[in-house]
């Protein structure tokens, strides 16, 4: 080994330059691989939190996670395989799919970015806005009040309704004006 060398640590995890709409499945994929009282540490440049929400959702009892290093530059955080799970992947995102809600007679698509990271949420909602067909709505379900949206949707001809629902989510409908 070259004395320069840095030892490279196959516990440690940096998503830092991962593309955000990948970096949750590496993750997710790096937690299927690793076998039970094993962990790794993923380091982020923000708090992964909304991540650990997927996590307590899919894996509770499962998994620790403990912070190594809490911002605000970089993040730690070591999660550590506590019992065999399976794992069904929540469904992708970036499908749009038809909304039965609420009945009318226009069209609504709808998208659920729960979960994601910022700016994910955002990025997702206008890409699918762009290629929105005529006569339809969006209807976008997100963690939080999507406040940046507002502007660039409004600039792009949109109007929207937003309301927090009883679950703590926020449900945000889009029409062309």
């Amino acid at each position: 080994m070259n004395q320069n060398s840095v030892p490279i640590d196959p516990a440690r995890f940096d998503v830092r330059e991962i593309p955000c709409r990948v970096k949750h499945a590496q993750i997710f994929q790096r937690w299927v691989d690793l076998p039970v009282g094993r962990y790794f540490v993923l380091v982020n440049d923000h708090d992964p939190v909304p991540l650990y929400y997927q996590f307590e959702a899919q894996f509770s009892g499962a998994f620790t996670w403990e912070y190594l290093v809490r911002g605000p530059e970089e993040f730690q955080v070591k999660i550590t395989r506590l019992a065999a799970t399976s794992f069904e992947p929540r469904p992708d995102p970036f499908r749009v799919k038809n909304s039965e809600l609420p009945l009318s007679s226009d069209r609504i698509q709808e998208i659920d970015a729960r979960g994601l990271e910022p700016p994910e949420p955002l990025m997702l909602i206008l890409n699918t806005l762009e290629s929105l067909p005529a006569g339809q709505s969006l209807r976008a379900v997100t963690d939080r009040e999507p406040c940046h949206l507002f502007g660039e949707a409004e600039r792009r001809g949109f109007s929207h309704d937003c309301k927090q629902r009883p679950d703590g989510h926020w449900s945000t409908l889009l029409s062309r004006k």
